[in-house]
């Protein structure tokens, strides 16, 4: 490995750096606007660096890796659907800008305005739920490409995943959303220059031309065909294609950086300015996995294969850089994560059950303790847990618990009519059911019999979340608009008042 003393020494300057600047953002947290959606005042330019930060941590190009040593070249068909994706939203302002307007601070407190309470707290369950395990593998995978990069061993895993998580907790329970907007910029800066650097780097060991034939030989058409694809086909393209534009309007920690900004108009553009890159940054990490697979054959596990192949081929200096620029966008992503779903539990559940509206101080300290409680989650669930499938397969798919029935209820909340608080709980329940079951059944596949094995198709579960989510929404409101007549959120804020 060429990590070495001035790589150590760039490492520690820059997260010292990190911390230091994200705790004295705890000095602008002036409410509860200021903390969880830094006081609606992020424009264009900084929240494109925030989200785009936000989305690509160490997980991100971790599961890129692998997905690019199992599939060859085939899996860069995500890039693309993921950039229309995102095309879409930001052209368009779909979803996005309407909550933006309506001022919520997490995606569940529309459900209140448009179906009532319980759907509120339903949802914001779902949410939450879907969303710490989504992330329960991070930490895990975060510490492994440390450990392999570094060249630190398996034995010191565990405290690796420690620090990390230390470092984490202490800037984002702190300060907030400006913690996470301010530091989010600074990584965005250093990640590009570590990306640049190691695919440079990668190249120089390894030639396309070799990577290419090594793709041709071990995959043949699958290699460049998602739809022949064993992995893929059909189903999932299908999938991803519905999920790349759910997903990415109301994944709370991207959407929250839409809800942050200083106007509606604002949070479009940042989606589409965050678009235009993303393709690239789904891209290059996949291709250093292609190119692990062309250095170092099947001899490596899949998960280990493209950290090994950094911390080999980058030279010493460049990669204490690029391991910096890693865990710069990691901490981003977790600063994020941590905070989207502490402020969704206080907010969405902790606060519909209770008579009295909890204060903004109490708030934001109950929001501190579960981001910590959060974090400890992380630990333990990282150590104990054995994913299916690949990596990014489980966390499209635990995204999907809640993206699905969200995707259902917003969408249909905002555009039709129509919907009303029984399509509402129907689309939730029904849009975590596939995932749910594909979780619990994975585990005793021997077990099941034959005619429900489709079952534990990860591709099949997530396509059957939206379809049952939609089926649910639109039977279930058109089936019961006499009893439950659709209430518009104008009437309802009347209502309340």
């Amino acid at each position: 490995m060429n990590f070495h003393t001035i790589d150590w020494i760039i490492l520690v300057a820059y997260l010292s750096v990190t911390v230091f600047i994200g705790i004295r953002a705890k000095k602008y947290v002036e409410n509860m606007e200021g903390y969880f959606v830094a006081g609606r005042r992020v424009r264009a330019a900084l929240g494109t660096a925030t989200l785009i930060a936000t989305e690509i941590g160490i997980v991100t190009f971790m599961y890129m890796g692998e997905l690019g040593y199992v599939t060859g070249f085939s899996c860069f068909f995500l890039g693309i659907v993921g950039l229309i994706a995102y095309l879409i939203i930001g052209k368009t302002g779909f979803v996005v800008s309407a909550l933006r307007r309506l001022k919520v601070i997490t995606i569940p407190e529309f459900y209140e305005l448009r179906f009532g309470r319980g759907v509120r707290l339903l949802g914001g369950i779902i949410l939450f739920l879907g969303g710490v395990l989504n992330m329960g593998i991070f930490l895990k995978f975060d510490g492994i490409f440390l450990t392999e990069t570094i060249g630190l061993g398996e034995d010191l895993l565990v405290v690796v995943m420690i620090i990390m998580l230390l470092v984490v907790v202490s800037y984002t329970v702190l300060g907030g959303m400006f913690s996470v907007v301010i530091t989010d910029f600074m990584q965005f800066v250093v990640l590009a220059i570590g990306m640049v650097v190691a695919t440079v780097a990668t190249l120089m060991h390894v030639g396309f031309t070799d990577i290419a034939n090594t793709v041709v030989q071990q995959f043949g058409e699958a290699g460049v065909n998602p739809i022949v694809n064993e992995r893929f086909g059909w189903p999932f393209i299908l999938w991803m294609m519905v999920a790349s534009v759910a997903t990415s309007a109301l994944w709370q920690p991207a959407a929250s950086k839409s809800l942050s900004s200083e106007s509606p108009e604002v949070g479009r553009k940042v989606f589409l300015y965050t678009g235009l890159t993303l393709a690239g940054r789904y891209m290059i990490p996949m291709f250093w996995g292609v190119a692990a697979l062309a250095m170092f054959g099947n001899s490596v596990s899949p998960s280990l294969a493209m950290p090994r192949l950094l911390g080999t081929v980058v030279p010493s200096g460049f990669l204490g850089l690029m391991i910096a620029g890693m865990l710069a966008a990691s901490m981003s992503t977790y600063s994020a994560y941590m905070l989207a779903w502490s402020s969704v539990a206080t907010r969405d559940i902790i606060g519909p059950i209770r008579k009295q509206e909890l204060s903004e101080k109490t708030s934001i300290f109950l929001t501190r303790i579960i981001a910590t409680a959060i974090g400890i989650f992380l630990l333990v669930f990282g150590l104990l847990y054995e994913i299916p499938a690949t990596a990014f397969q489980y966390i499209a798919l635990t995204g999907a618990m809640y993206s699905a029935g969200a995707f259902g209820c917003v969408a249909a909340g905002l555009y039709w009519k129509k919907a009303n608080k029984v399509g509402a709980f129907s689309s939730l329940i029904l849009g975590a059911v596939a995932p749910i079951l594909f979780l619990v059944l994975e585990k005793s596949k021997d077990a099941l019999p034959q005619w429900s094995h489709f079952l534990i198709d990860v591709n099949i579960s997530g396509v059957l979340s939206f379809v049952l989510a939609a089926g649910g929404m639109i039977l279930g409101s058109l089936l019961t608009q006499t009893s439950h007549p659709p209430v518009a959120i104008a009437t309802f804020e009347q209502e309340a008042a």
